[in-house]
């Protein structure tokens, strides 16, 4: 087991190393080999015009106040880890790392900010989700409250796709992940912002009001039947949730309310499509504090 900890200094980046702390009883079952990647974007500067300038003593500076700043809670690091230094850009080089090196597991802090913000000014961590080829941690700094180990109520969001199956595999193969006591629930939201059938669109607001629960109920059972299944062959006890509103608004009352942590799939969509076609995924991130675990497509 192979899990990548992308690092800038920041909190949130601290609070995925306090995640992994947290977690040590699944790192020594799953003889997991961590390791710490500091990827410092190029000097923008050319040397030559600034005169007498060494350019790897500058990376070397910048990578020891990095690390430097994260020197309190490496401290408390109960497991064993490496350290990786790369030049060039975050949300290009963690993935390609990743991919190059086997990784099955990264585990990063996000800032999450507005899709038009990132936009411009661009996000690591939607950078790295979008070219992930394994499932992606993502740890958000709310407070200097300490990260529980056991007892997790977990999340999983489906909408009928493949994502719900495959992420009761994730969940079933990494059990220990979720620490002792976990209870997991999987969750469908009827949009209310979905297109109506058909064979309801000529009928009355009336006879709407009264075929839509009726509806709703159809799609969510076709929306959880594969997961459900999944985790029953998997003899994981699972409770099935029905939620209704918007999307990613309606999910994530419900998760700060009553869940510890999220699953989600994602389509890997870039910063600019998700924009123009919506993505629950990236309005999940940028709303809620809770921890997400998001769930690449397959090749």
């Amino acid at each position: 087991m192979r899990v990548l900890v992308p690092v800038d200094g920041g909190l949130d980046c601290r609070k995925a190393i306090e995640f992994l702390c947290a977690r040590q009883n699944w790192l020594e079952e799953s003889k997991a080999e961590v390791e710490l990647l500091y990827v410092q974007k190029p000097y923008i500067e050319h040397p030559m015009e600034i005169g007498d300038f060494d350019l790897q003593v500058y990376y070397d500076k910048k990578t020891k106040e990095t690390f430097d700043r994260m020197a309190d809670v490496l401290k408390e690091v109960t497991f064993k880890y490496t350290k990786k230094v790369l030049i060039g850009h975050p949300a290009k080089l963690i993935p390609e790392y990743a991919s190059e090196h086997n990784v099955d597991l990264i585990v990063m802090g996000a800032r999450g900010l507005t899709p038009i913000k990132n936009l411009y000014l661009g996000s690591v961590s939607l950078g790295v989700l979008a070219r992930a080829k394994c499932p992606v941690m993502i740890c958000r700094y709310a407070g200097e409250e300490p990260t529980r180990m056991d007892g997790w109520r977990v999340g999983i969001s489906v909408d009928g796709s493949a994502f719900g199956p495959r992420s009761a595999d994730v969940v079933a193969h990494h059990l220990g992940f979720f620490g002792k006591d976990a209870s997991f629930e999987v969750i469908n939201v009827a949009d209310s912002d979905r297109t109506l059938p058909l064979e309801l669109v000529d009928k009355g607001v009336l006879e709407i009001d009264k075929e839509l629960p009726e509806l709703d109920k159809k799609e969510f059972e076709e929306a959880t039947r594969d997961t459900l299944a999944k985790f029953k062959e998997y003899n994981i006890a699972v409770k099935p949730v029905f939620l209704q509103g918007k999307l990613h608004k309606s999910l994530v009352e419900y998760a700060e309310k009553n869940l510890d942590m999220l699953v989600m799939g994602t389509h890997g969509r870039g910063a600019l499509s998700s924009l123009v076609f919506g993505s629950s995924t990236r309005a999940v991130i940028a709303a809620t504090r809770l921890p997400l675990l998001i769930i690449p497509k397959k090749d």
